[in-house]
C-alpha cells in the first residue's frame, strides 16, 4: 500500500528500497478504466491551433488537450533566507607576538608597546615569537589530498620528504631552572664597589634565551629595576656589547642590528644579507614587528631608503616572508627550475635577474638545494655560486651567493662567516659577537662541527686566540669551550 501523505509543509517520504516514490498529493488522478482523466484546473492551457489545419499534437484522438497535472515539488528543500552567513569583519585576526622557537625555553610575556632609542634608559620589552597552531588532522589531510580521489590501484607516488637532522645548541634549557636564585646571584654580583664578571658570565652564559627573558621580568619584580640597565651599567668595552645582545629576545636582537647596519652613514650590507636570508618566514615576521615597536618604522621602508638597484629588490623580496617552507622536495621541478636559471643567466646574453629573485626568494631551502645539484651538473660552471659571479656583482651578488650557502647548508654558513670575522688582522667583534650570541642556543653544536671540517680547527679555540679577557670568556662559555664539538 502507498504511504501516508504527509502533512502540509513537509515534503514526501523518501522512497522504499528498489522502488518508485509514491505520488505526493496532486499528483496523477486515479482515472476511471477505459478513458483518459480530465485533466486538473490549473493544467497546462490548451494550445492553439495549428497553422495550416493539422491537428494540434496531443496524441490519441479523444484526449483533452492537457499535460500532466502539476506534481508536488520533490527535492532538496530550499535554503533559508540570508544565504551563508557574513563572515567576521576585520578578516583573519593578527598574529600573537611571538619569539623563535628555542627547545625547552619558557615563553616570554607579551611586549610592552616600545619607542624609539629604547635602548636609553629602559630595556625593550621581550618579544615571543608566535607559536602557530597545528591544524586539526582531518583539515591537514584534506589540504594534502588531490581534488579528486585516484583509484586505490593507482595511487599516486608521494614526493620525497627531505630529513630534517635535529638542531642542537651549546647551551640548553637549565634543569631545576629556578629565576630567583639566578636573580639573587646577579644582584650580588653588581652589588657594592665593583662587579663579578664572573659570576655574571656563569649565570647569564648558561641560560637561554627564553630563561634569560624570565630573569628579566623576576628581577625587575624582585628589585623594582631593569636587569638591561643595570648590566650597561656594571660592565663596559666588548663584554657591554655581547651582554646587550645576550639579554634581547631573538626578534629585538635582530630588529637592533639591522637597525645598526642602516642607520647614519653608509649600510652594512653584510649584516642585511646574513640576517634576511638565514630567518625562517615566521622569524622574519616577527623581526618586523619589533622593528616597527622599537623603532617606530617598518623594516621594509628602512630596506628601502638605504639600498637602491636590484640589491633593494632582493632585500624587498625576503622581507616578504614568503618562501615555501613544505619539508617535500620535487625533483622534476628542481631540473625545471634549473634549466629556467641557465636560460636566465649563462645560456643569453645578459641577465634575467626577475627569474633568479623569483626562485631563489620563493624555493623552499631543501628544493633549492636539489635545484643548485642540477644545474651544476649540466652547467660550465664549477658550481651555482660561481655562476651568479658570472653574471650578478656589488650587493645582489653577496645576497644571492648567501641564499645558496644557507640552502645547501645554513650552519656551514655561519662558520664561514665566524671565520671570515677572526681571519687576518683585527676581529669583527659585531659579527662574532652577533652570531654567537644568536646561535649559541639553536644550532651552534652543528655549526662547530662544521667549522672544524672546513678549517681543521675547533671554534673554541680559534675564538680563544682571537679574544681576550672577560669578552673572551663569555664567547667560550656560550660556544662550550675549544672542544670540538
Amino acid at each position: 500500500p502507498a504511504p501516508a501523505p504527509a502533512p502540509a509543509g513537509y515534503h514526501a517520504p523518501a522512497p522504499a528500497p528498489g522502488g518508485y516514490p509514491a505520488p505526493a498529493p496532486g499528483g496523477y488522478p486515479a482515472h476511471a478504466s477505459g478513458s483518459y482523466p480530465a485533466h486538473a484546473p490549473g493544467g497546462y492551457p490548451a494550445p492553439a491551433p495549428s497553422p495550416g489545419g493539422y491537428a494540434a499534437p496531443g496524441g490519441y484522438q479523444g484526449q483533452p488537450p492537457s499535460g500532466y497535472p502539476g506534481q508536488a515539488p520533490v527535492g532538496y528543500p530550499g535554503q533559508a533566507p540570508g544565504g551563508y552567513s557574513a563572515p567576521t569583519p576585520g578578516g583573519y585576526s593578527a598574529p600573537t607576538p611571538g619569539c623563535y622557537p628555542v627547545p625547552g625555553g619558557y615563553p616570554a610575556p607579551a611586549p610592552a608597546p616600545l619607542t624609539s632609542g629604547s635602548f636609553q634608559g629602559r630595556a625593550p620589552a621581550p618579544v615571543s615569537y608566535p607559536v602557530a597552531a597545528a591544524p586539526p588532522a582531518a583539515v591537514a589531510a584534506a589540504n594534502r589530498s588531490p581534488a579528486y580521489a585516484a583509484p586505490a590501484c593507482s595511487a599516486p607516488k608521494a614526493a620525497p620528504k627531505v630529513l630534517k637532522k635535529k638542531m642542537l645548541g651549546t647551551v640548553t634549557a637549565t634543569s631545576n631552572f629556578d629565576p630567583e636564585v639566578d636573580c639573587k646571584g646577579l644582584k650580588t654580583a653588581m652589588k657594592g664597589w665593583g662587579t663579578d664578571e664572573n659570576a655574571l658570565i656563569e649565570i647569564l652564559g648558561a641560560r637561554t634565551t627564553e630563561e634569560r627573558q624570565k630573569l628579566k621580568l623576576t628581577y625587575k619584580t624582585m628589585y623594582g629595576k631593569d636587569l638591561e640597565s643595570e648590566l650597561k651599567s656594571e660592565v663596559s668595552g666588548k663584554l657591554k656589547y655581547a651582554m646587550r645582545l645576550l639579554m634581547m629576545s631573538a626578534p629585538c636582537r635582530d630588529a637592533y642590528c639591522l637597525h645598526e647596519a642602516v642607520k647614519g652613514l653608509g649600510t652594512d650590507e653584510a649584516v642585511l644579507v646574513e640576517i634576511m636570508a638565514s630567518r625562517t618566514n615566521r622569524e622574519i615576521m616577527c623581526i618586523k614587528q619589533a622593528y616597527a615597536q622599537m623603532f617606530n618604522k617598518h623594516l621594509e621602508d628602512a630596506l628601502r631608503s638605504e639600498t637602491s638597484a636590484r640589491f633593494k629588490k632582493l632585500l624587498v623580496a625576503l622581507c616578504q616572508a614568503n618562501r615555501a617552507e613544505d619539508a617535500e622536495v620535487d625533483d622534476g621541478k628542481a631540473a625545471l627550475d634549473a634549466v629556467t636559471l641557465r636560460k636566465a643567466g649563462e645560456d643569453k646574453w645578459g641577465t634575467d635577474e626577475a627569474d633568479f629573485l623569483v626562485l631563489l626568494c620563493m624555493r623552499s631551502l631543501p628544493q633549492l638545494a636539489l635545484t643548485f645539484q642540477h644545474y651544476e651538473r649540466n652547467s660550465k660552471h664549477r658550481t651555482m655560486e660561481d655562476a651568479i659571479k658570472s653574471e650578478f656583482s656589488g650587493d645582489i651578488q653577496k645576497g644571492l651567493c648567501a641564499i645558496v650557502e644557507v640552502a645547501k647548508n645554513k650552519q656551514a654558513y655561519f662558520a664561514h662567516r665566524l671565520y671570515k670575522s677572526m681571519k687576518g688582522l683585527g676581529t669583527d667583534d659585531e659579527t662574532l659577537a652577533r652570531i654567537v650570541t644568536s646561535r649559541a642556543d639553536v644550532d651552534m653544536v652543528q655549526i662547530k662541527q662544521q667549522f672544524h671540517q672546513k678549517y681543521n680547527q675547533s671554534l673554541g679555540q680559534f675564538i680563544y686566540d682571537d679574544t681576550s679577557g672577560d669578552y673572551r670568556k663569555l664567547l667560550m662559555k656560550l660556544v662550550g669551550g675549544t672542544n670540538t664539538f
